[in-house]
């Protein structure tokens, strides 16, 4: 049997993030992951998320952003367009008065970077390929059983385990859910036309399609959110097929498009766990909501869930107080359902918005979002907001934050 201060469940981005956070606190941290260990290898851009300003400002001050971004695409322009209607809207970072929108980065390579930067804190100890046979609580612990011999005791427990947390479904954490009827196409793409640092999204009849640079400057990702069965006679189409479907959705804005990887399939689903607590278990990231991926602010979201937990966890350290009271995380619960109610809300909105096919509505959402483009002011504020650059945001994700050691 081993005590431990905080027990993290899951060592995705989001976890591995919480626990380079705490480190320097000296706590006594495990992080549990069931798959292996990040390990360097060739960047394929399988699985890639566009991480905002907010989000560089925090992995910057735990000196991993180098790594992420040396594999990593930033993009100064935004194009959005609906290809049923005249609606169109674009952003650029020159008009912000900045040097770029956002970075478009391979998942693992963040992974790879967080881990890379907690190995030197020998206070926190990694577990990969583990399994968690139990898990149960007292009023003054968590114990877990991982693979079937090891005993964990710990202060705190935090649920990192994606949309399908283990950690949620033990304590029984009540789950809203909704399916949205579409599934993510996720591919690499090459273009016959340079990306030119910009990222794309057209809003077809069945979904999304988002077309993400790549730091090749004829390569994006595409993130093809579609109805289930057009996913199905997608894939199911030859690879010639596929690329003049897929260059047809995107009204050729690159040129032709030809697969590089062969496509993946999704399920969107959203989640939203209605209480994040459980005595001394909390969830973050995905564990506790998931999103729609039509704005790409996923990843962004989950970051901010963890700073803001290391933010009252550190306050609590300095002020010798106990870190995993209820009433420390019923304000982290507080604080964060807010920002994931209005994103889930905004994400919802959109989706409906724009799959619906009534010309009247069509009509108001293509003026709607012309009118919106001729507003400078109006579009300063959206792309603030989705850069991470306004809202209740952790300390260190804030603008203009200044490096400095959370104890």
């Amino acid at each position: 049997m081993q005590n431990v201060d905080i027990t993290i469940v899951g060592a995705g981005s989001a976890g591995l993030t919480l626990a380079l956070l705490l480190a320097p606190l000296g706590l006594d941290i495990v992080v549990l992951e069931q798959g292996s260990a990040p390990s360097v290898s060739k960047v394929n851009h399988q699985r890639v998320s566009a991480l905002n300003l907010a989000s560089q400002r925090l992995l910057s001050h735990l000196g991993a952003w180098p790594a992420i971004a040396a594999t990593a695409q930033a993009y100064s322009h935004m194009q959005v367009w609906d290809a049923d209607s005249f609606a169109r809207i674009e952003f650029d970072a020159a008009s912000e008065r900045l040097a770029q929108l956002g970075w478009i980065c391979d998942n693992e390579q963040i992974r790879l970077a967080l881990y890379q930067q907690l190995k030197v804190h020998s206070n926190v100890r990694c577990e990969f390929n583990c399994t968690i046979n139990s898990l149960q609580q007292s009023e003054r612990d968590v114990l877990v059983n991982i693979n079937q011999q090891q005993i964990l005791l710990s202060r705190l427990l935090v649920g990192a385990d994606g949309v399908n947390s283990h950690v949620r479904r033990a304590t029984q954490l009540p789950l809203t859910h909704w399916d949205y009827e579409q599934q993510a196409l996720v591919a690499s793409v090459k273009t016959s036309q340079p990306h030119l640092a910009t990222a794309r999204q057209v809003f077809l009849p069945s979904g999304p399609l988002a077309l993400l640079p790549l730091p090749e400057s004829n390569m994006c990702s595409i993130v093809w959110s579609c109805t289930t069965e057009r996913a199905a006679q997608l894939l199911a189409l030859p690879e010639q097929e596929f690329n003049q479907a897929l260059t047809a959705a995107s009204n050729s804005v690159l040129g032709v498009l030809q697969l590089q990887t062969k496509p993946s399939a999704f399920e969107l689903k959203m989640r939203y766990a209605s209480s994040w607590l459980c005595g001394r278990v909390v969830l973050v990231a995905d564990a506790a909501h998931s999103i729609h991926p039509l704005a790409g602010q996923g990843m962004n979201l989950g970051l901010m869930d963890v700073a803001a937990l290391a933010e009252l966890i550190s306050a609590a350290v300095a002020e010798n107080k106990d870190f995993s009271e209820a009433r420390l995380l019923r304000r982290y619960e507080r604080w964060r359902k807010a920002e994931a109610q209005t994103l889930i809300g905004v994400m919802e909105v959109f989706k409906r918005g724009f799959s619906n096919k009534q010309p009247l509505l069509k009509l108001v959402r293509a003026v709607g979002m012309s009118s919106m483009n001729q507003l400078p002011w109006l579009k300063s504020k959206i792309i603030a907001a989705a850069l991470g650059n306004t809202g209740d945001l952790p300390k260190l994700a804030q603008p203009q934050a200044k490096t400095r050691d959370l104890a």
